[in-house]
């Protein structure tokens, strides 16, 4: 194995399993990960703990489940632990550093607050990260507070809304001009108020979110190019808003793309009302700019995929490559308008929970290797660690993946998934627990305290769209359920005993 590698992690954010053409997209033009997928290893099962970003990006730092790291839902801050992964690179002699989107605090604890709370830039070290570059799903959190704006007579002010970015900070210090176009509030011109998220960016390119976050990790790996380094490039798109630039808008006609995968009527049977209510809200949406809005996300993919192009080519021409573990994912998915539903919400399928996995390290992981057993995200820390031939700490419940990578081992790494959204706060939707168990064929998904479970054959029906009646097959519940509490166990926290799976 190289000495000390450095491992570079790239995420994007909200970005579902399937959108990416090596994983056989008949639609995106992804060509630079493509390349990788190809000479390297790809996990098509690979499944999050949790399908909202802070409980994710809280398991990637921690390496454990969120009913261990206690941040089961949004506005609950990452606890900052000794062996977050991170910290145990850098105690290890690693230069470490992250460029992008963290989402490790809340962005607002005080949500009467007329301005977005910043924490994460204060002091010397950040989560065991010695340099970093934060910026946030700007244009999202701006659009929420003129509300509150109007409500107190404030008017509107962006200046206001973000005390603290160095993605804006960058823009209003090299062409302040931009800086509308980087925070823009409310709707494009000509835009229809049914379609807020929708509209195409006229920022360049070269001043993109999209190309900072690149920027920032390049500058990084040069800086530290004779020394081990740990790099998270975090992109914070594809998450909504959908506003690709023009040039990768462009690359897409709406009217040309794939459809989603719905049929009319489908909600109706054995579905949660929460499938029906996020449906009744967004259909009249999607049947009117469904297409136009799977244009802006494959746009959106397509330049985080030309940014990710730019970093391999230069850790190629610094001679690195073959010193660098790439791993590409995503905190979770994205509905994209399948089964009528667009964005995330209290419902678990497939592609909201599950999210592209490549690695790519030429001469120490199998080239071209396709592995279809189930993973999740909590397997990372685990795996980086184990590449970089340090100790994995004993509070870690995930799994190195090295193993599968080699090709080494061709069983499934799991033999079960298990998904969980915690009960939103009074901040967000009102919403009970919903705990998931993914098995190799099955999965069983249950409202805690409602009563209600859903069941899916995924092998007999891989789209979801015809739910087994849970009231007919009273043993397959039994076994599900049965294994979705031990799954459940095995996460938790028991006194000085740390789960493992």
């Amino acid at each position: 194995m190289t000495d000390r590698p450095n491992i570079l992690f790239i995420t994007s954010d909200q970005h579902r399993f399937d959108a990416v053409g090596f994983m056989g997209h008949p639609d995106v033009q992804t060509p630079n990960l493509d390349r990788l997928a190809a000479s390297g290893v790809v996990f098509d099962r690979c499944y999050v703990t949790n399908p909202v970003c802070m409980p994710s990006r809280a398991t990637l730092m921690t390496g454990q489940f969120p009913d261990a790291h206690g941040v089961r839902r949004n506005g609950i801050e990452v606890p900052d632990q000794p062996w977050g992964i991170a910290r145990t690179f850098r105690q290890n002699g690693w230069r470490t550093g992250i460029f992008g989107k963290t989402h490790f605090c809340p962005l607002r604890r005080d949500y009467n607050a007329d301005f977005v709370f910043h924490d994460w830039r204060g002091g010397e070290d950040y989560y065991g990260f010695e340099e970093r570059a934060i910026t946030h799903d700007l244009k999202d959190f701006v659009s929420e507070l003129p509300t509150h704006y109007r409500r107190e007579g404030m008017g509107r002010d962006p200046n206001r809304a973000f005390i603290r970015d160095d993605y804006l900070d960058w823009i209003k210090q090299t062409d302040p001009s931009l800086y509308p176009l980087a925070v823009r509030e409310g709707l494009p011109e000509g835009q229809t108020a049914l379609a807020p998220e929708i509209w195409t960016s006229e920022l360049p390119v070269e001043r993109h979110q999209s190309t900072w976050i690149a920027n920032q990790t390049l500058e990084f790996i040069e800086r530290h190019r004779d020394e081990p380094f740990f790099a998270w490039c975090s992109f914070v798109d594809p998450h909504h808003p959908f506003n690709a630039p023009r040039p990768y808008r462009e690359l897409y006609d709406p009217a040309n793309l794939a459809r989603p995968v719905w049929i009319e009527g489908e909600l109706a049977a054995r579905r949660s009302r929460y499938h029906r209510e996020r449906s009744a809200q967004q259909i009249d949406v999607w049947r009117q700019f469904g297409q136009e809005y799977r244009a802006q996300y494959y746009g959106m993919l397509s330049l985080i995929d030309a940014q990710v192009g730019r970093i391999v080519r230069h850790l190629e021409q610094l001679g690195l490559a073959e010193r660098t573990l790439i791993v590409f994912t995503s905190d979770h998915g994205e509905m994209l308008g399948d089964h009528g539903i667009s964005r995330k919400g209290l419902f678990h399928y497939e592609p909201l929970i599950r999210v592209p996995l490549a690695f790519y390290w030429p001469g120490q992981v199998a080239g071209g290797l396709r592995q279809r057993g189930l993973v999740q995200n909590v397997d990372l820390p685990a795996t980086f660690l184990d590449a970089a031939g340090i100790a994995i700490p004993h509070q870690y419940q995930g799994r190195s993946l090295l193993p599968w990578c080699r090709g080494e081992r061709d069983d499934s790494p799991r033999t079960r998934a298990l998904i969980t959204n915690g009960g939103e706060g009074p901040h967000y939707n009102p919403w009970p627990e919903l705990r998931t168990l993914v098995t190799d064929r099955f999965k069983l998904q249950y409202y805690v305290g409602e009563n209600h479970l859903e069941i899916d054959d995924l092998a007999e029906d891989p789209h979801e769209l015809n739910p087994r009646d849970p009231e007919q097959e009273p043993a397959l519940v039994r076994t599900l359920l049965s294994a979705l509490i031990d799954a459940g166990s095995a996460a938790s926290v028991w006194g000085e005993h740390w789960g493992r799976w």
